[in-house]
């Protein structure tokens, strides 16, 4: 499984209004990538129970998300990292051909468990106690990285030092000066011009261990974080 993360452009300035200048100028683009491995797993379960009797499909449900919680903290996840969602009920009818009317089945009552899983290790494991103890719904697995946050700005860093790497390459190639910086973004500015960009993206291997987890069972595979970034520089 993948986890493919998004980058929004947080960081951003204008250093005038217009979106390019009237004088000569170029437009650059810098790109990198950091590429790690996932170190933690978020998931989200859930359990679905449906009776005629209400009160015994909720004692179903509770006493399953008791166990998941239990289990779950067997296996090393924190308090902080458990949430256990709010129950939802509704009424479920099925319509019958024979007499051409809608039949009560029962109260669906289901409930959601959401964790974050830091020994990656014990993931195959936790996995399959949860449904022996009667967790009945995956709704969502992601493999993550918990360096996320920190990786993401040393991207957007490589991404900026390689627009500026772009932008001496551009100027030497055809003989110009740069005189300075006009703009720059984290995502494409507002201008009719393709942005030019170096053929190799600036990329880093992080050196982050993955444990000891069970690549013959589940295998996260690698995580790549990209970052981009745009500038124009006044040149003569």
């Amino acid at each position: 499984m993948r986890y493919l993360p998004l980058l929004a452009a947080a960081l951003s300035f204008n250093v005038f209004a217009a979106s390019s200048p009237d004088a000569p100028h170029i437009y650059i683009q810098g790109q990198a990538q950091i590429s790690t491995v996932a170190d933690n797993v978020k998931l989200t379960v859930g359990i679905v129970e449906v009776e005629k009797d209400l009160m015994a499909a909720k004692q179903k449900a509770d006493t399953t998300m008791a166990k998941a919680i239990k289990l779950a903290k067997q296996a090393g996840v924190l308090d902080k990292d458990i949430n256990a969602g709010q129950i939802s009920i509704h009424r479920e009818s099925q319509y019958n051909r024979e007499t051409n009317k809608q039949e009560f089945v029962g109260f669906r009552v289901s409930r959601s468990l959401s964790l974050t899983l830091k020994q990656i290790d014990k993931y195959p494991q936790l996995l399959q106690n949860l449904v022996s103890g009667g967790i009945n719904e995956i709704n969502q697995t992601e493999f993550v990285s918990s360096r996320y946050q920190e990786l993401q700005q040393q991207a957007q860093k490589m991404a900026i030092k390689d627009a500026k790497t772009a932008a001496q390459e551009f100027a030497a190639d055809y003989d110009v000066e740069i005189k300075g910086l006009y703009s720059a973004s984290m995502s494409p500015m507002d201008t009719n011009a393709q942005p030019y960009m170096r053929v190799k993206m600036a990329s880093m291997a992080d050196s982050a261990e993955s444990g000891s987890f069970v690549p013959d069972a589940y295998h996260a595979g690698e995580l790549v974080i990209k970052a981009s970034s745009y500038a124009i520089y006044l040149i003569e």
